[in-house]
């Protein structure tokens, strides 16, 4: 088993704490192999390494560190399964798959190695993936002016500095090569595979993570208030009641821009550079360690919607 470690995790505190993790997995008799990263993108590299060597690699850090792993796994062929060892700010990956961040839990689920197979948004022909949420428009203007900045007061500072800033913008939205096409302004377009995002942000709700759909929620033309009056309701998701929310379901969606100003993008608050962009649902193709039924019960989890089986059942 290969851990990969991000230093820089929730401002350091991933690494502060990792002696204490180290010392939960060596007195269970685990036999791993650790490597820190270097800088942005370099667990993309690390895990593209590791893969031949490894039938199961962790991320140890926060969900951008789930992210380069996870797409060094997607860039190898989906051969190895992935473990998230949640060690940021908001630890939304973790959340969308139903795990804790106890430490006990975690050790559990590396002993018992237990698995489930979930969907995985693929990003530019493979440039990237996600298990989560991408997105585009506001939420991913706010990703970019936070970028580097580690304390949840600039956080908040730059979220309300681009709901009177960041105004909605003419984007194009193709769902499955036209089965649907939206042509209009927008504040936001979400692109749901996972619930969380954005530091436990319920932006995708009723996001299946194993039916092979994603959720692709539109904020439309929104004035000032209404975006604000909008925002307040991301943390349980009920903003998708709003009238001007629209939400739809599909396996590919294709985003484009006619406006003059740069459009971002982001997959789970990591930039992924300005419009176009295309995002397609890979059906189960990625295999996770999950938590035993034991703790989902405990959780309260072992019926959440999350899973297609407990919404068959």
């Amino acid at each position: 088993m290969k851990i990969i470690c991000n230093p820089t995790s929730f401002g350091g505190k991933a690494r502060k704490a990792w002696p204490k993790v180290v010392k939960a997995l060596k007195d269970v008799g685990l036999d791993f192999e650790v490597e820190w990263t270097k800088g942005p993108g370099d667990a993309i590299r690390i895990t593209k390494d590791s893969v031949k060597d490894h039938e199961v690699i962790c991320a140890y850090g926060g969900d951008g560190t789930i992210n380069e792993v996870l797409t060094g796994i997607g860039q190898t062929g989906f051969k190895t399964t992935l473990g998230i060892l949640p060690a940021g700010r908001g630890n939304d990956n973790a959340f969308s798959v139903r795990q804790t961040g106890k430490l006990d839990d975690l050790v559990d689920m590396l002993v018992q190695q237990e698995t489930r197979s979930i969907d995985c948004l693929e990003i530019d022909d493979g440039a990237r993936y996600c298990l989560g949420v991408a997105g585009a428009g506001i939420d991913a203007a706010v990703a970019e002016m936070v970028l580097g900045k580690s304390s949840r007061l600039s956080y908040n500072f730059y979220l309300l500095k681009g709901f009177f800033t960041y105004r909605p913008q003419p984007i194009k939205i193709d769902i499955d090569d036209g089965r649907i096409i939206l042509d209009l302004k927008s504040l936001s377009v979400l692109i749901g595979n996972g619930q969380r995002v954005g530091n436990k942000k319920m932006v995708a709700p009723n996001a299946v993570i194993d039916d092979g759909l994603i959720d692709i929620s539109v904020l439309g033309n929104t004035r000032i208030l209404e975006t604000l009056i909008t925002s307040l309701k991301l943390a349980d998701g009920t903003y998708i009641e709003h009238p001007k929310v629209e939400v739809y379901r599909g396996k590919k969606v294709v985003i484009t821009t006619t406006s003059k100003k740069i459009i971002p993008a982001h997959a789970m608050g990591e930039t992924l550079g300005p419009l176009p962009h295309t995002f397609v649902c890979l059906p189960k193709v990625l295999k996770i360690l999950r938590m035993s039924d034991t703790i989902l019960k405990r959780e309260g989890w072992d019926k959440a919607n999350v899973f297609s089986a407990n919404l068959e059942s």
